[in-house]
């Protein structure tokens, strides 16, 4: 059976008291930002050990980026500076020992020293002040607006974005929350989402999220494209097949299509009895095909049948003796020529 822990979580505008001793969990390849909760599925002893300190203490814990995700024993030499604070609001203990827990960000921190690296980690930190935004700063507004209007327009492309999501995100004025809300909805690369976690200047951090929103947005439009481009080959080539239905039912209302069908099946028994190569009998078909298709009385239509004529005149299986007398080839081209005594030079 599993186990099950929850806990209120506090809201967000509750100052929440942050001991500067935390245990540390270490994630391969995700970036938790402040105010931002995510499902984490936890299996390595160390942080199972840090998940259990933290339930046994306050909930807390800090939770800290790999900076090579193929690591699977970190060290902290492996671990970015920079990470979040987080509380625990739920936890789900497996019969295998691995645990899953639902986490809330709640502010950034700066690892100072690692306390002790076994049985987990547990290290000293220092809280990160968030910075204020101000209405009357221009870049500022600018970099929010457009902050909301492209993540409405990430979701009018596909992106998978919440409608709570883009509710909080018009309704914010704190540009620091704003800029980790959107990174937090973008596929943003480990790397590209902790520079936004460490930028604790305001306009770096709204510069690096509007950077890469405007990059998804980039990336949808020319999927979009991709999108409507196979869509529209696809219904092209529908229709053509529907017009070529229509254009058959018309051809055989009006008595055309017999006739159409006999001149292709009598070009089908010249190409067998003629013996043609493989490759010919190859292109023969491929021009049987494409007459089919065509308007019995188009121009198109007259090309194949002139192609099919010539392919089927020629003397595929018809040879004759090889003639090596060189005598008679002198007298008859003597008969028929002259001025051929001297061969000329060229």
């Amino acid at each position: 059976m599993s186990e099950t822990h929850e806990t209120n979580v506090p809201k967000q505008e509750e100052a929440v008291a942050i001991p500067d001793l935390l245990p540390a969990v270490a994630l391969k390849d995700t970036v938790l930002f402040p105010f931002v909760m995510v499902p984490l599925a936890v299996s390595r002893p160390p942080s199972v050990a840090a998940v259990d300190q933290a339930l046994a203490e306050n909930r807390l814990l800090l939770l800290v980026t790999q900076r090579d995700g193929d690591v699977e024993e970190p060290t902290p030499a492996n671990l970015y500076t920079v990470g979040t604070v987080a509380v625990i609001v739920r936890m789900i203990k497996l019969p295998d020992a691995r645990i899953r827990i639902l986490v809330q960000g709640l502010a950034r921190a700066r690892i100072d020293y690692f306390v002790q690296e076994e049985p987990f980690l547990r290290v000293k930190i220092t809280r990160l002040a968030e910075p204020a935004t101000s209405p009357d700063n221009v870049e500022h507004q600018a970099f929010l607006r457009n902050l909301r209007a492209g993540l409405e327009r990430a979701a009018e492309l596909g992106k998978p974005v919440s409608p709570e999501v883009l509710l909080i995100a018009a309704s914010l004025e704190d540009g620091g929350r704003l800029a980790d809300l959107v990174a937090s909805n973008l596929d943003l690369k480990p790397a590209d989402a902790q520079a936004v976690l460490e930028a604790t200047e305001l306009g770096e951090r709204l510069r690096l999220a509007n950077e890469f929103l405007q990059r998804e947005l980039q990336l949808l439009e020319v999927q979009r494209q991709i999108t409507s481009q196979v869509q529209g080959e696809m219904d092209k080539s529908h229709r053509e097949y529907l017009l070529r239905q229509q254009l058959k039912t018309i051809q055989k209302e009006l008595g055309e299509q017999d006739d159409f069908e006999q001149e292709i099946e009598r070009y089908r028994k010249l190409v067998a009895d003629k013996g043609l190569s493989e490759e010919a009998r190859a292109e023969a078909e491929k021009q049987f095909k494409r007459l089919r298709t065509t308007n019995p009385e188009s121009a198109e239509a007259s090309v194949i049948r002139t192609y099919l004529d010539w392919l089927t005149g020629l003397p595929w299986q018809r040879m004759s003796e090889d003639n090596l007398d060189l005598a008679n080839a002198r007298r008859v081209l003597d008969e028929d020529h002259f001025g051929l005594g001297k061969v000329k030079e060229r």
